[in-house]
C-alpha cells in the first residue's frame, strides 16, 4: 500500500513538474511572440541603444582637465547672449524661486524624466509602430553622435558653475540627489551644456508621438512636455537659451541627413493611422 502511495505520489510530482516547465515554455513563446522581430531582434536593438549610452558616459573623459575650457566656453556663450538680448536665465530662475514647490519640481522633472521618457517611447515604437523603428532609432543615435562630437570639441559649463552668471544650482541647495555627490556625479558630464540633448530628446519624442498616433490626449502630452522641459533646463541653471537652440538644430539636421538617406521609406513609415483613436 505505501510502495503504491509512493508511485502515486512520485507521478503527481513528475507530472506538476512537467506542467510547470510547459506553462514556462508557454510564457516564453508567448512573449517572443509580442516582439514584432522575436527576441534576437530585441536583444540586437536593446545592445545598440547601451551602446550609445555607453559612448556618452566615455564622452565624459574628454573633458578630463578641460574644465578651464568649459568655462571660457561658458562665458562667451554668456557673452553672445547678452550681446543678442537673450540672456533671461539669471530672471527667470529668480522669479521661478519664489514659488519653492515650483524649483523642487523642476529639480526632480530633470532629473528624474528625461531618461525613462525617452526609454518609454522608443519601446512603444518597437512594439507598435515596428515598421518606423529603424528610422527613428537611427535619428536618434544620429542626434546623439553630432551632440557627443559637439561635446569632445567644445566642452562647456553650465550656468550654475559659473560663478559670475548670476543662476544658481538649485539642486545642490533643494535637493538630496546633485551632480556634486553620489551617483548624479558619477553618470553625468557636468561640461556638456551645448546642445541640451534635454531638449533634443524632448522634440524627438514630440515628433514621434505626433507623426505616429492620432491619439489627442498623446500629442497633446507630447507638445507640452518640450516646453516643461525648456523650463526645467532653464530654472534648473543646467542650460542656456543657446544650449536649447543648438538642441534644435541637432536634432532637425539628424532627422533631414537620415531622411534624405532614404527617402522612399519615410512618408510611409511617419503617416498616421487611423486606429490609434482607441489606444
Amino acid at each position: 500500500m505505501r510502495a503504491a502511495c509512493g508511485v502515486s505520489n512520485e507521478g503527481k510530482s513528475v507530472k506538476r513538474k512537467r506542467s510547470l516547465r510547459d506553462s514556462s515554455v508557454e510564457l516564453t513563446r508567448s512573449w517572443r511572440g509580442a516582439l514584432p522581430a522575436g527576441g534576437r531582434d530585441a536583444l540586437r536593438q536593446f545592445s545598440i541603444l547601451l551602446a550609445c549610452y555607453v559612448a556618452y558616459d566615455m564622452a565624459r573623459i574628454a573633458v578630463r582637465g578641460r574644465e578651464a575650457l568649459a568655462m571660457a566656453n561658458a562665458q562667451g556663450i554668456i557673452n553672445a547672449e547678452k550681446a543678442l538680448h537673450l540672456y533671461v536665465e539669471p530672471y527667470i530662475q529668480t522669479m521661478a524661486s519664489h514659488v519653492h514647490a515650483l524649483v523642487v519640481f523642476m529639480d526632480w522633472f530633470y532629473g528624474s524624466i528625461h531618461i525613462p521618457a525617452t526609454i518609454l517611447v522608443l519601446v512603444w515604437i518597437y512594439l507598435y509602430r515596428h515598421e518606423t523603428f529603424a528610422f527613428f532609432r537611427n535619428v536618434f543615435l544620429t542626434m546623439n553622435a553630432l551632440a557627443m562630437t559637439i561635446f569632445a570639441i567644445l566642452p562647456v559649463a553650465p550656468p550654475r558653475l559659473v560663478p559670475t552668471s548670476g543662476v544658481v544650482d538649485t539642486a545642490y541647495l533643494y535637493s538630496t540627489s546633485n551632480y556634486h555627490s553620489g551617483v548624479m556625479s558619477f553618470v553625468t558630464n557636468q561640461y556638456a551644456a551645448l546642445p541640451s540633448l534635454h531638449i533634443g530628446y524632448a522634440l524627438f519624442l514630440c515628433l514621434a508621438v505626433c507623426l505616429l498616433t492620432s491619439n489627442r490626449l498623446a500629442r497633446v502630452l507630447a507638445a507640452v512636455y518640450p516646453v516643461v522641459v525648456l523650463a526645467a533646463i532653464l530654472i534648473t541653471g543646467n542650460h542656456y537659451l543657446l544650449d536649447a537652440l543648438a538642441g534644435v538644430i541637432v536634432l532637425v539636421v539628424a532627422f533631414v541627413a537620415n531622411y534624405g538617406m532614404a527617402p522612399q521609406t519615410v512618408p510611409e513609415a511617419i503617416a498616421v493611422y487611423s486606429r490609434d483613436t482607441d489606444r
